[in-house]
C-alpha cells in the first residue's frame, strides 16, 4: 500500500489510507460506491465521500484478477495499479492537468485484485459529450484551450498513449474551463520529445475525431491551434497529413464506426 507522500490541495491533507476489504465490500453491496465501468479487466466508480466522513469523492479503479498466470506475471513485475500511480505521481509533480493520485494497493494471496485511488473530479464531461452539445461552437475560447493543453501535454514530454476524446474532461468552473486529462495506464513521459509517441497521440485524437463526424473541427480549428502552441522542435517533425491519412486508413480498418 502507498500513499502520495505530498498531496498539495488542503482538502486531501487528512486523507487517511482505505484497505482493499473495506473498498471491496463497498463495491460488492453498491453501498457509495457509483459504477462508471465493469468489464473482464477493470472495475471503476466514484466512491462518495460520506463513506469515510469527506467533503470529497475518490476515484476507484479495480484491476480485476485474470487468472493466476496474470496475477504472478504482475507479482513478478510490477502490479497495475503500482504502475498507474508511478504515472499518474510523475505527471501530477510535473504539473500536468491530471487527477490527483492519492493511494494504491497490491494485489496479494489474499485478495487478487489490486486498487489505483485518486481524486474525484468534478463538474466535468467528456469531450466528445461537450462536442456532441455544441460546447465548442459556442465557447470559442475553449477551442484554444483544448489545444494548449494537449499541445504543453507533449512539450512537457509526456505521451497520453490512448488520446481519445472520452479521456479528455472538461470541468466547468463559472465562465472558466479546465481540461483534465485521465486513463493514464499507457501514458509516458521522457526528457526529449517522443516524436513516435507524439503521432500516436494525434492519429487517435483525430480517428475519434473521425467517429463523431468532427474531422472539419479537428482540420480547421484545433490542428491550427496546436500547432501555434507546440514547440518548434515538435512542430518542425510534425506531418499533419501524415496523420489524417493514419488515422483515416486505421479507422477504415476498423469498420468506419461513429459514436454520434
Amino acid at each position: 500500500m502507498k500513499i502520495h507522500p505530498k498531496i498539495n490541495p488542503r482538502e486531501y491533507i487528512n486523507f487517511e489510507p482505505l484497505t482493499s476489504e473495506f473498498i471491496q465490500d463497498l463495491i460488492e453491496e453498491g453501498r457509495y460506491f457509483i459504477l462508471k465501468k465493469n468489464d473482464f479487466s477493470t472495475t471503476v466508480g466514484i466512491l462518495q465521500g460520506k463513506a469515510i466522513n469527506k467533503n470529497y469523492d475518490l476515484l476507484i479503479k479495480r484491476f480485476n484478477y485474470r487468472g493466476s498466470f496474470d496475477f504472478f506475471i504482475h507479482k513478478i513485475f510490477k502490479d497495475r495499479a503500482e504502475r498507474l500511480w508511478e504515472k499518474n505521481f510523475m505527471l501530477y509533480n510535473i504539473g500536468l492537468p491530471v487527477p490527483i493520485p492519492l493511494q494504491y494497493i497490491k494485489a496479494t494471496l489474499g485478495q487478487k485484485h489490486s486498487f489505483f485511488i485518486s481524486a474525484a473530479l468534478s463538474n466535468t464531461e467528456k469531450l466528445s459529450d461537450s462536442f456532441r452539445k455544441g460546447l465548442l461552437k459556442k465557447e470559442k475560447k475553449l477551442n484554444k484551450q483544448i489545444a494548449d493543453s494537449i499541445a504543453n501535454f507533449h512539450n512537457s514530454g509526456a505521451i497520453h498513449g490512448d488520446l481519445k476524446w472520452p479521456n479528455i474532461l472538461v470541468q466547468a468552473n463559472n465562465n472558466t474551463y479546465t481540461i483534465f486529462f485521465i486513463d493514464l495506464d499507457q501514458s509516458s513521459f521522457s526528457t526529449k520529445f517522443n516524436i513516435k509517441g507524439i503521432y500516436e497521440d494525434l492519429i487517435r485524437f483525430y480517428r475519434f475525431g473521425l467517429q463523431l463526424e468532427a474531422e472539419k473541427w479537428v482540420n480547421d480549428i484545433f490542428f491550427p491551434e496546436y500547432l501555434s502552441s507546440i514547440d518548434n522542435k515538435i512542430k518542425k517533425r510534425i506531418n499533419i497529413e501524415s496523420i489524417i491519412n493514419q488515422a483515416e486508413t486505421e479507422w477504415i480498418k476498423n469498420g468506419r464506426k461513429r459514436f454520434l
